[in-house]
């Protein structure tokens, strides 16, 4: 390491860098199935505007419950052709009135969302 910096010291900055950005780590992989409770799209004017927000009842969420507090509560922005599939397989699965499983990210939104990649319809 140039300048005598240690490992520790280059850890710590990465980690207050990454603790900066609004988004925090958690853990991985598939909730149970649950049904759709609500959406929520914030408006351009307030924060939360850049994502579209969802509630499932579900009981398990692999995400870290410390900076994932809203248990039952995930997160996508919609700009991805990914996140366009999504969002309409969700609309499907509401209309439907079928059960969804959520695959989340390592990601939470500062609200205490966690964040949605995935979905499975039953």
């Amino acid at each position: 390491m140039k300048a005598g910096l240690t490992k520790a010291a280059v850890f710590a900055c990465i980690f207050l860098i990454s603790a900066a950005s609004g988004i925090a780590r958690a853990g991985s992989g598939w909730t149970d199935f649950g049904s759709i409770i609500e959406f929520n799209q914030q408006p351009s004017t307030t924060p939360g505007s850049e994502a579209l927000f969802i509630r499932v009842s579900v009981t398990s969420n692999p995400s870290d419950a410390g900076s994932c507090h809203t248990r039952d509560g995930f997160y996508m922005p919609i700009t991805t052709d990914l996140q366009k599939r999504l969002f309409a397989m969700l609309m499907v699965a509401k209309a439907s009135d079928k059960r969804v499983r959520v695959y989340v990210t390592a990601n939470c939104h500062l609200w205490g969302y966690a964040e949605m990649q995935g979905l499975i319809i039953e």
